[in-house]
């Protein structure tokens, strides 16, 4: 009788399917993990491979170096299918005063041009004019030369507005999305951007924390087919009412709006959201500091919380959802902000309202006070307690 044969049963192989299906439940950040599941077997590494570059972080997390940096370039010089994997870049200066040494380099202009696959680009810089120029470039024809649908702009100062559009003005149509976070341009008269022959299309456009880059918003408007948007996420402050009140007019179609106001807004003028005819999820976010609150001659106390309301009243009665963002210290301190607030009716003429969401984001570590707090919000919206529209949450920052 023929023994069975052992080493062919030894070599029953998974589906690769069932082993793509398997690492893509790893987290793409786990990259250990990761190069150890790339060594399993052969057919274990190209699923791995493509989590591991899938997601790219220039510099690598606590190598700041050359020789990290000559590593990845050889890498994908040797192998430049790798390459084509990578979908996300995050282009990091971990620290404020001095550049990186990616900034300075000559290997990164390389690296760069090998991403021709790249959808998500992340830039986190503090200062722009820390880059090399052969660097700025090698970003620039990045962005151009790209299928980019998503880029985040965060914390960058820039020495002018000039240097700002270069930059602006190297966005490719495929971009679906772009947000810009605490960007600084010291020249502070917006220049006039130049007209684009073809307005990007974004779906999602995010403006905030813009007080020292007001150019932003001129570019946008400019530069943007605002009949596109469906998000739209600003930041108000006393200098940009009127600029994005000229982008609210524009974006009729927008379904979901964030509004930020400024944590010192004490404007007469506020947004008037009539326009805005498509809006479904209204969110509004405002910073309540009681102590931090001037007196006005004649009218005590501003209490920015009114300001919400008279934009809430310009909004079209097509909104189903609504988001408060209360960021205040003291969870005591509403009854101050709410005394003098018309709240109670909210709701009653808003037949397409479906919920609303009061959230309390604090730093405040006094439990009881998170808990009055929300009873007290419950009491001053009873109306739409009662009706069940109600959903009061605390969120507190990580570790706090």
């Amino acid at each position: 009788m023929a023994r069975p044969n052992r080493s062919s049963a030894s070599r029953v192989t998974c589906p690769q399917e069932l082993i793509e299906l398997i690492l893509g439940k790893t987290d793409s950040a786990d990259k250990e993990t990761l190069k150890s599941c790339a060594l399993v077997a052969r057919s274990f590494r190209p699923a791995s491979q493509k989590l591991i570059f899938s997601d790219l972080t220039i510099p690598f997390s606590g190598r700041d170096s050359i020789v990290a940096l000559q590593r990845l370039a050889d890498v994908l010089s040797a192998s430049p299918h790798l390459a084509l994997y990578v979908r996300t870049l995050h282009l990091v200066q971990p620290g404020f005063y001095e550049p990186c040494v990616w900034m300075r380099s000559d290997i990164f202009p390389a690296v760069l041009s090998v991403l021709t696959k790249l959808e998500s680009l992340q830039v986190r810089i503090y200062n722009w004019d820390y880059l090399h120029s052969n660097c700025e470039q090698a970003i620039y024809a990045l962005i151009t030369g790209s299928s980019l649908s998503s880029i985040e702009i965060k914390e960058i100062r820039f020495q002018t507005n000039a240097r700002l559009f270069s930059l602006l003005r190297c966005l490719p149509a495929s971009l679906e999305s772009a947000s810009f976070f605490n960007v600084f341009a010291e020249n502070s008269l917006p220049d006039a951007p130049n007209s684009a022959s073809a307005k990007l299309r974004l779906t999602s456009l995010h403006l905030d924390s813009l007080s020292y880059a007001p150019a932003l918003f001129h570019w946008a408007i400019h530069a943007v087919d605002l009949n596109w948007l469906r998000h739209l996420h600003t930041m108000v402050e006393e200098n940009t009412i009127d600029v994005v009140q000229e982008l609210v007019n524009g974006a009729v179609y927008v379904e979901t709006y964030h509004l930020s106001f400024g944590s010192i807004f004490s404007f007469d003028k506020n947004p008037i959201l009539e326009k805005m005819q498509g809006l479904r999820t209204l969110k509004i976010t405002v910073s309540l500091d009681w102590d931090e609150i001037e007196e006005l001659e004649g009218q005590g106390r501003h209490n920015p919380l009114n300001d919400v309301m008279r934009t809430l009243d310009t909004a079209p009665h097509t909104i189903e959802h609504l988001v408060l963002n209360l960021n205040i210290w003291n969870p005591d301190q509403l009854f101050h902000f709410m005394q003098s607030t018309a709240l109670e009716n909210l709701g009653e003429d808003r037949s397409a309202l479906r919920d609303v969401v009061v959230r309390i984001v604090s730093r405040y570590d006094y439990t009881p006070a998170l808990q009055r707090g929300i009873r007290y919000l419950e009491e001053v919206f009873y109306q739409l307690h009662n009706r069940g529209m109600l959903t009061v949450v605390t969120v507190r920052p990580e570790g706090n």
